[in-house]
């Protein structure tokens, strides 16, 4: 059995995923214009399909935080 390539194993799922992801990390698009790229219907199936690290959500509270600390008191 021959050996099976890693680009053999992307399908259109993967790659719309992964392209969303990469938009969502960016910080350049809403999640309204990403939704409508892809095709979302709901923001709840959006965020669903988007795959962050623990880290990454981690960061992104801790940046909303920290941004918002002068604003608090």
């Amino acid at each position: 059995m021959a050996k099976n390539e890693r680009y053999n194993c992307v399908t259109t799922h993967t790659a719309r995923r992964s392209g969303i992801t990469d938009m969502y990390r960016s910080h350049k698009f809403t999640i309204v214009r990403m939704m409508h790229l892809s095709g979302h219907k709901t923001q709840k199936t959006f965020i669903d399909n988007i795959k962050l690290s623990s880290d990454e959500i981690t960061d992104e509270i801790d940046a909303i935080v920290n941004a918002n600390k002068g604003e608090i008191f």
